[in-house]
This record gives C-alpha cells, sequence and structure tokens, in this order.
C-alpha cells in the first residue's frame, strides 16, 4: 500500500474511538419514548446499526493501514505535525467549548459577542467594521432565537448575582 493511501490512518482512528464511544454510551445521548399501542423500535436502534457498521468497516481499514513501512513516521509523529498545521482549527475548537460553557454564565449575548469577536480576531479581521457587524449580527441572532423562534437557556448565574426583580427577568430573557 502507497504512502498517499496510508496518511489516512489519523482519520480512521479517530473514527473508530468516537463510533465506539458513541455506541457505548448511547443511552447518555438518546431518550426513551414509552407508547401504549402499535410496534415501535426504540429511537437509538438506526444510530447504532450505523455506528456498528462505521465501526466495523473503519476498523478494518485502521488495520490495514495501521502497520507500519520502514522509513515512514510514526502515528504520534503525524499527529503532532497535523496538530501544528491545524492550530487555528484547534484554537477556533477550544473557543468553541469555552463559548458553550460561559452561554449559561455571562449569558448568550454576551458569550456570542465575545466568541465571534475572537473569530473575526483569528481571521486577522478584526477592525472597526467588523466589530460593528459582530454587534449587529449578535442582536439579530438573539431578536431571532429570543422573540421569533421563542427558544430560551437557563438563567444565567451573572445576572444573578447582580440583578433582582424586574430587572433580571429582563436581562435574563432578553440577554
Amino acid at each position: 500500500m502507497d504512502i498517499e493511501n496510508r496518511k489516512s490512518r489519523l482519520f480512521f482512528l479517530i473514527i473508530v474511538v468516537l463510533s465506539a464511544y458513541l455506541i457505548v454510551f448511547f443511552q447518555d445521548y438518546t431518550v426513551d419514548v414509552k407508547r401504549n399501542h402499535g410496534w415501535f423500535t426504540k429511537p437509538y436502534v438506526a444510530p447504532l446499526f450505523g455506528l456498528g457498521v462505521l465501526l466495523f468497516f473503519s476498523l478494518i481499514k485502521l488495520i490495514l493501514v495501521i502497520r507500519p513501512i520502514e522509513g515512514e513516521k510514526s502515528l504520534i509523529e503525524n499527529l503532532a505535525d497535523s496538530l501544528t498545521h491545524h492550530r487555528v482549527v484547534l484554537i477556533t475548537a477550544v473557543l468553541f467549548y469555552v463559548y458553550i460553557n460561559a452561554i449559561t454564565v455571562i449569558g448568550f449575548v454576551l458569550s456570542t459577542t465575545l466568541f465571534v469577536l475572537s473569530i473575526v480576531w483569528l481571521s486577522r479581521l478584526l477592525s472597526v467594521l467588523w466589530a460593528i457587524n459582530t454587534l449587529v449580527a449578535v442582536a439579530i441572532i438573539t431578536l431571532i432565537f429570543r422573540v421569533g423562534v421563542n427558544i430560551w437557556i437557563p438563567d444565567v448565574a451573572l445576572y444573578e448575582a447582580l440583578f433582582s426583580g424586574e430587572t433580571l427577568w429582563f436581562m435574563n430573557k432578553y440577554f
């Protein structure tokens, strides 16, 4: 097997690990549906089958490409090389994780604004124009999700510490 076809072994390793994780912990991500009438398969039957097929074939492909060839870099060296080439993607993933966890702490508007501004900064586009565009976009997104679609998140810890009464209700509702 030539080296070009073997470059995908990290991809298959990640797919095998993620598929195995999702199969083992599928009940954490699914909800049981109770029905009194008719035939009903559980909502996780099809995803489990699909994940099983994905795991099986990815494992076969991983076994085929993981065997070392003399003069080729190891899997750890390839991982280190790919991490240096994809640092912006990794930084964005970490920022997204922080953003998701910050929503319930500092609020949707503030965390979304900081997240989008940091992405704009990573893109090297941070200027007054892009900062204004970010603020307008966050305002529009907030109006769409809070007023138009009526999606709410839990109360924000920062607002509960700073505000009370009607002000707390307003801040939790719109910010």
